[in-house]
């Protein structure tokens, strides 16, 4: 049996706050609109703590988030296209956790936030694809995606950003986020795992914010704040573009 609060022991107030506010805004998040999760998290996290920590349990709480929410978008997942996603995720995840286990903390918090700067600025400028994604092009985003998830723990970026150009319905983007990130996760947490990077620590921390995410995801599914789910993905974005220039002044401070 392991001290559960061990891993907040040591936090002081400010890093305590941050995390937090990251957690309870991701967890909205998730559950408004399937996405943002762990870009929220891992983004306010690795302002105060090590980023390889943060992106464990992002993993851990997003396979706990998609079990949550499998019931109410089980009849809208696209199960071919998640499928091919899943295919190239399957390729790129190792890679991701390659690059997360060697890669020093400093370099890694500014590809964090790099990443989901590009990624938020894409989606708030609306890419559009000319044509549907040919099953090719499909498992190169999955791949991409896995590699991100391995990395920093946001494979559902790139995804969201390929449906959005896509020109799918918020409802089949909201849907197939949802899937492939269980199936994503349970991946990317199997390499983390063969590479010591999950371990009675990660589990603890989860567990201390299951609470959080559980309330936080009803709270987001029930409309709680009243926005239009636009509206609310426009301030997502947002919030994130500004962790993201929080974080690279940062890593470059």
């Amino acid at each position: 049996m392991f001290a559960l609060f061990d891993p907040i022991a040591d936090l002081g107030p400010v890093a305590f706050a941050v995390m937090l506010a990251g957690l309870a805004v991701g967890s909205l998040a998730r559950g408004y609109s399937g996405f943002g999760f762990s870009a929220l998290l891992v983004a306010s996290w690795s302002l105060v703590g090590t980023p390889a920590r943060a992106v464990a349990v992002a993993l851990v709480l997003e396979v706990t988030a998609s079990v949550l929410q499998a019931v109410s978008v089980w009849r809208d997942v696209p199960w071919k296209r998640v499928g091919l996603l899943i295919g190239g995720a399957a390729v790129g995840t190792p890679i991701g956790v390659h690059l997360l286990a060697v890669t020093d903390e400093r370099t890694l918090r500014l590809a964090i936030a790099g990443f989901i700067l590009a990624a938020a600025l894409a989606l708030l400028a609306g890419v559009r694809l000319r044509a549907r994604g040919t099953p090719p092009l499909v498992l190169a985003v999955g791949a991409a995606s896995g590699a991100c998830n391995g990395a920093v723990a946001m494979g559902g970026l790139p995804v969201a950003v390929f449906l959005a150009a896509e020109g799918a319905s918020p409802r089949v983007v909201r849907a197939s986020v949802v899937a492939y990130f269980f199936l994503l996760d349970v991946i990317g947490l199997f390499f983390l795992a063969r590479a010591g990077l999950v371990g009675r620590e990660t589990v603890s921390l989860a567990l201390l914010c299951l609470p959080v995410l559980v309330v936080g995801m009803w709270l987001g599914g029930r409309h709680f704040l009243g926005a239009t789910p636009d509206g609310f993905r426009r301030i997502t974005l947002a919030l994130l573009v500004l962790l993201a220039l929080v974080g690279i002044a940062r890593a470059l401070g």
